[in-house]
């Protein structure tokens, strides 16, 4: 079983394509990509319509109580909706998603519902989606700051040996 022993190294033809000069400039290739993006935004605001409509119809069946059902539908729906308006140049609602599907985690851990949490999410979800949050200006990040801090309101439950305004001027901008 003694033989010469031959060792085959196959061309990396990636390598090479990569390594001959020519082909599109990045500018070129940039500004193609952002073309593209704009001929699919039309049908991810469509979708992403759907899932507000869905979302809300949702909400209500929940009747203004904790139904764990209701509260994981929910959380599967706004959760498998988090990239695509990122991949549709509309990052804001992404970051308005990520905030509501937190807002929920936070809710069916504590097997409570705030209507009032999940409406603000849901009402800015619909102002993003009206102003295709393309521009993401002051307003914009000043909204998904306060969404942001909404649910964070529910990360932590509060305790009976903590006061109410432990948190100090933190909490005051929330009311």
């Amino acid at each position: 079983m003694s033989g010469a022993v031959s060792i085959h190294t196959p061309e990396v033809r990636l390598a090479k394509l990569i390594r001959t000069p020519g082909g599109k400039p990045v500018a070129d290739a940039m500004r193609d990509a952002h073309k593209g993006l704009e001929g699919i935004q039309a049908d991810c605001l469509g979708e992403l319509s759907v899932v507000l409509d869905k979302s809300e119809a949702l909400v209500a069946r929940a009747q203004g109580a904790f139904n764990a059902e209701v509260a994981s539908e929910l959380y599967g729906l706004v959760s498998k909706t988090v990239g695509v308006a990122t991949a549709c140049n509309l990052k804001p609602i992404d970051t308005m998603l990520v905030s509501l599907a937190d807002l929920l985690d936070y809710l069916m851990s504590g097997k409570t519902w705030d209507v009032n949490a999940v409406a603000v999410h849901l009402r800015a979800f619909r102002l993003l989606l009206k102003t295709e949050a393309a521009r993401d200006g002051a307003g914009t990040q000043a909204i998904l700051e306060g969404l942001r801090r909404v649910s964070q309101r529910f990360a932590k439950p509060t305790t009976e040996t903590r006061p109410a305004d432990a948190d100090g001027d933190a909490a005051e901008g929330l009311e």
